[in-house]
């Protein structure tokens, strides 16, 4: 199987930015862990301060680079999550559910919401 590489979505915006650093440092980890290569939204290129809509910009391009997305347990209660997931759906990427990843990883059925 080669490389992949999976775009983390999930809540950012009104969070603690410690307990958002955290979470996505997680994923990271576990992507790494089964081989793929994770992209995150964090490292856009943007200032954490930036606007929503610029935020939004860079990380839809970064999900268009991408082969697959993976989904945090929180990214229905956000509105560029779901934005990204409707992206991801519409291309017809993969797309992974942290819940699930662990026993989806390594077979080539698709993991939807």
């Amino acid at each position: 199987m080669k490389t992949m590489k999976i775009y983390i979505s999930g809540k950012i915006s009104g969070l603690p930015i410690s307990e958002v650093i955290a979470k996505f440092r997680e994923a990271e980890l576990k992507i790494r862990k089964f081989g793929q290569m994770p992209v995150s939204p964090l490292n856009n290129g943007l200032p954490i301060e930036a606007e929503w809509a610029d935020q939004m910009g860079k990380d839809i391009a970064l999900l268009l680079k991408s082969d697959a997305i993976y989904m945090l347990p929180d990214w229905q209660h956000s509105e560029g999550a779901t934005i990204e997931y409707v992206i991801a759906r519409h291309r017809g990427m993969r797309i992974f559910l942290a819940e699930t990843f662990e026993t989806n990883t390594n077979t080539t059925n698709e993991t939807e919401a």
